[in-house]
């Protein structure tokens, strides 16, 4: 990782302290995330674990949806703000790469964006994905988001970096799962026209480098 957590721990409080990220409006972030969960094939009810989730606007909206949706960050100003904003909606203070819950207590795992994404170290991307399969039930799915415009380089407005395709196509490690993707979309494609937005001539479409966008990166893990 290119900070340290405590690092990691002062820039989010700060930051949620005076502002937060911008989202799409609800409806259409409804539409997103319904058409991640169709493609994961997750149940109405199911247990939803939102990693990194900031002010919880992810999490509110997946309970909205009927799931039973936590959210968890490592900032505890951040935390507040959810409460706050989203009272009745489960948010607690935990760490993604150290999580305290039982062994398979979700159905489905949210992971978009997330700090421990940002390294170009496969080992620790692999060590953490592995950390988050335990957390599945048997037939759960990690959902595993990121965003890259694949040139390699560090964003110019924050330390993100956008990982090449070759790197990407490493991000997941081989295991007792079942892995679908990379997929590369966009969240606008996703509300729109979500039988287009994953799958493979899209990818392709989106691969080329023509395109100077930042593309969502996709994969649905399944456990055994």
């Amino acid at each position: 990782m290119q900070q340290s957590q405590q690092e990691i721990i002062e820039y989010y409080d700060q930051f949620y302290a005076s502002g937060d990220f911008e989202y799409y409006p609800p409806e259409v972030t409804e539409k997103i995330l319904a058409a991640l969960c169709r493609k994961a094939k997750v149940r109405k009810g199911a247990r939803i674990l939102d990693l990194g989730c900031g002010t919880g606007y992810y999490t509110s909206i997946f309970h909205k949806m009927g799931y039973d949706a936590v959210g968890i960050d490592i900032s505890e100003t951040g935390i507040a703000k959810a409460r706050e904003a989203h009272p009745g909606v489960e948010y607690k203070v935990d760490d993604a790469t150290d999580l305290h819950f039982p062994p398979a207590s979700f159905d489905l795992i949210f992971s978009l964006g997330v700090s421990v994404m940002n390294t170009r170290s496969h080992s620790e991307l692999h060590t953490y994905v592995r950390h988050l399969m335990t957390f599945l039930k048997a037939g759960g799915q990690l959902l595993y988001l990121g965003g890259s415009d694949l040139s390699g380089t560090q964003s110019k407005t924050s330390n993100w970096i956008f990982h090449t395709w070759n790197d990407i196509r490493q991000f997941i490690p081989q295991g007792d799962w079942t892995i679908r993707g990379p997929y590369l979309s966009h969240f606008r494609l996703l509300a729109a026209l979500p039988a287009l937005a994953l799958n493979i001539s899209t990818t392709v479409l989106l691969r080329l480098p023509l395109l100077k966008i930042v593309r969502k990166v996709i994969y649905f893990i399944e456990k055994h």
